[in-house]
């Protein structure tokens, strides 16, 4: 059995003191004993299946042969050392754009990756005349699509709210037949009744900026004369989320760096604020003291252990939603879906205020990663190609035998350039962390699902 057996197909992890074995291809997922997990990881390993079988006779005896048929069965069944399915590279095709509207923000958050919000130009404001041509260029590009997503991005986009406004109007109005939806990301500061209810009216998501509680938000959110902003927004956002615990349509998204890593106590603080919607990203920076290191990485892993046995624990008292533990074991996407990424550039592009295209929010202001503009259309067309096999997985060679290809699609290219100069070459510390987050969301629904317990799924746009 063994010699035939593709080694990369299968993934051994510990989580929490208990054993899984996950098979790559299929998504399967099983939790085992010690002496079945020795067995497996000897196979892996390139031992011949008589030595394993040795070993595996030694340490549980007589009932040795009934483990290896069970995992002779699964085999059979393609449950185990499963063969990759059929594949092909799809035509990508737009369908999501972000509208950065404004190169401006009331805040000066020490790890931004915006340069405090101004792209490293002029405090400009995106005008009218360009968001209605964004919108033309995104109905154009986009095929046929019937569902179209825009997301309203800074610096802070409620800096020029009536730029919004006018825009879903325009959207709606001009092309009726399009089914739309609009997200909204903000640091919360001008939030107040009138806008919440024109988002909300007009079915927009909102993503909502805070890090923590006051001391952990405050020590890298702070305003332009260095003061935190906790106590500013806080009333506000809290206001909102209220208002949209019931229906859903938000997100409470924070940032974790190196002086902030206790993600467990992060997420129990915005839990306790009875926030039920919650995203918490790593910073991608390579500032030092603010950056993730690898040294990091053993005490994140104990944090996100320490964090999937909360989520268990306190589902039981009130369902909610953690972004990262968003595994569906049962039926999630197929491999088809699996083998592209974000779309970067291709299915999902950013607009600067002035009109410019780029893959991207994150790379917005870099000149040699601009597209084209939305009055004359795409005109790299090399760069775009670049990028479309950028998102293919299996252009990437380090992607092709990582077990975790599937779920995270050879992850984020703009941290890839940002960290390596290269959107082709995984950002690795990202890549760790991705792993750590992906073995606690599988541990998480496994042990939900053994409990019998669903946590509460999310309607809305993904959280960027």
């Amino acid at each position: 059995m063994s010699d035939f057996l593709d080694k990369s197909s299968v993934h051994l992890f510990e989580f929490n003191s208990e054993r899984f074995v996950l098979d790559v291809n299929s998504g399967s997922l099983f939790n085992i004993d010690s002496s079945t997990y020795d067995f497996l990881e000897s196979i892996v390993n390139g031992e011949s299946l008589n030595s394993s079988d040795a070993k595996l006779e030694k340490a549980i005896g007589k009932e040795a042969h009934i483990v290896r048929k069970e995992i002779e069965t699964l085999i059979k069944e393609n449950s185990l050392f499963s063969k990759l399915p059929e594949y092909f590279e799809s035509n990508l095709i737009l369908k999501s754009m972000c509208l950065n509207v404004a190169h401006a923000c009331n805040f000066a958050c020490k790890y931004c990756f915006a340069k405090k919000g101004s792209y490293g130009g002029s405090n400009a404001l995106m005008s009218l005349e360009v968001a209605k041509s964004a919108i033309n260029f995104l109905v154009k590009n986009s095929d046929g699509r019937e569902h179209i997503e825009v997301d309203f991005f800074g610096g802070e986009p409620l800096l020029t709210f009536d730029i919004v406004k006018e825009t879903i109007k325009y959207a709606k109005e001009s092309y009726p037949e399009k089914k739309w939806r609009f997200t909204i990301t903000t640091n919360g500061f001008l939030l107040d009744d009138a806008k919440e209810a024109f988002l909300y009216k007009n079915d927009v998501s909102i993503v909502l900026s805070l890090d923590g509680d006051k001391v952990t938000n405050d020590k890298y959110r702070i305003f332009k004369d260095g003061k935190g902003t906790f106590d500013s927004i806080f009333p506000k956002i809290k206001k909102v989320a209220e208002h949209r615990n019931e229906s859903g349509g938000y997100y409470m998204r924070g940032t974790y760096t190196h002086g902030t890593m206790e993600i467990s106590k992060t997420v129990e603080a915005l839990r306790n604020f009875d926030f039920k919607y919650i995203s918490l990203e790593p910073v991608v920076t390579r500032e030092s003291g603010v950056g993730i290191t690898k040294a990091d990485l053993t005490t994140l892993k104990k944090e996100y252990e320490k964090l999937a046995n909360y989520y268990i624990d306190s589902q039981k008292d009130g369902r909610w939603n953690f972004f990262h533990f968003n595994v569906d074991l049962e039926t999630g996407p197929c491999v088809q879906k699996r083998i592209h990424g974000c779309g970067a550039g291709v299915e999902y592009v950013a607009i600067s205020p002035d009109g410019n295209i780029y893959p991207c929010h994150q790379f917005d202001g870099i000149k040699e990663t601009k597209l084209g503009n939305v009055f004359d259309g795409i005109t790299n067309k090399v760069l775009q190609e670049k990028f479309r096999k950028a998102n293919f997985l299996f252009n990437k060679s380090e992607c092709i035998n990582c077990w975790a290809k599937f779920y995270c699609s050879g992850g984020c290219l703009a941290n890839n350039y940002t960290m390596n100069g290269d959107i082709f070459k995984p950002y690795q510390i990202g890549c760790e962390i991705q792993k750590m987050r992906i073995e606690a969301a599988l541990y998480v629904q496994y042990k939900l699902s053994e409990s019998g317990i669903q946590s509460l799924s999310y309607q809305g746009s993904e959280v960027k």
